[in-house]
């Protein structure tokens, strides 16, 4: 899914139909997709402008998508750039904090909690005291409370708070065994996780209102966390946290990438259909089989692929030679 670089679902369509194959006109485009010439048109205008599609009237095959790994890398870059700068911000803003050698080290918007029994007394109390929604981001090593003994994580899913945690992939043993019974006892309880490479920090935040930060490499003795109420540095923390879960795979196809085993022909035979920019109904009539069962073996290749999208499957069966 490419909305996390500003494309929208239309315009990733139709460019994931050019990477495949240029085209001459938006009515091409628009028998291949599916989708109305307008749309199209739309789309293509929308492209053209972010430097992904280029156009060349009068000449056959004169619409062609610029280079994938050049220019959404590029666009990846930009994003990843911003986050860089606001972990850079809250950097400066805690040395500062710190530096001021306030008394008791509280304020009225700003927490300090030092030692592991601590932050595990007031992760708890924060988890318990959250009525619709925690947002987690699980980088570095665990500080305060193992997975395993969260029971106010439990408690608070039971009773209906929505989680949606990131893990970090350096410290997610996808080869234990403990490893897939434990986040799938998570996922039965509700929790929607994900996986990403290099997760900046340790964050929780609690229905938007205030946020509980461990910063991922800690200093030697006692770790210290910060709790953070202040509206600007909550919009920060929470920008941070949506732009990495966009661009974060779900754990079960980390799991299915970890377990699954070669592609066989038939899903060759699919994939080379949905890169020749197939819809799903084309390709359950072609082969004679329902709607839904092209959809779940395609939902199956996503998962083998770690892809969220048709045009990360496109890239990552390049990448493994599926094609």
């Amino acid at each position: 899914m490419l909305e996390g670089l500003g494309i929208a679902p239309v315009e990733e369509q139709v460019y994931v139909a050019l990477v495949t194959r240029a085209a001459t006109d938006a009515r091409e485009l628009a028998d291949r997709t599916g989708l109305p010439e307008p749309d199209v048109e739309r789309a293509l205008s929308e492209l053209e402008l972010k430097g992904l599609v280029t156009a060349h009237p009068g000449q056959r095959r004169g619409l062609r998508a610029a280079p994938p790994d050049i220019s959404l890398n590029l666009m990846a870059l930009q994003r990843m750039d911003d986050v860089r700068k606001a972990q850079l911000a809250i950097a400066q803003l805690a040395q500062s904090y710190h530096g001021d050698g306030l008394p008791g080290g509280t304020t009225e918007s700003i927490e300090v909690v030092e030692g592991s029994a601590a932050i595990a007394e007031r992760y708890s109390q924060i988890q318990r005291a959250t009525r619709k929604e925690i947002r987690t981001l699980a980088g570095g090593p665990v500080v305060a409370v193992p997975a395993t003994a969260n029971t106010a994580q439990r408690e608070a899913l039971r009773a209906g708070v929505r989680y949606r945690v990131v893990y970090d992939r350096a410290t997610l043993d996808l080869e234990s065994q403990d490893t897939p019974l434990l986040l799938e006892e998570w996922a039965a309880l509700g929790e929607e996780m994900r996986v990403a490479v290099d997760v900046p920090l340790k964050m929780v935040i609690s229905d938007g209102r205030l946020a509980l930060v461990i910063p991922r490499e800690l200093p030697p003795g006692d770790p210290t966390a910060l709790v953070l109420r202040t509206r600007p540095l909550l919009d920060a923390l929470r920008w941070i946290f949506d732009r990495i879960w966009e661009s974060a795979l779900p754990v079960p196809a980390a799991l299915a990438l970890a377990s699954g085993g070669p592609l066989t022909a038939d899903d060759r035979h699919l994939l080379s259909l949905l890169l020749a920019g197939y819809t799903d109904q084309a390709i359950a009539t072609q082969q004679g089989v329902s709607l839904r069962t092209v959809q779940r073996r395609v939902r199956r290749l996503l998962a083998l692929a770690g892809a969220q999208s048709r045009l990360q499957l496109g890239w990552q069966a390049a990448r493994r030679n599926w094609i």
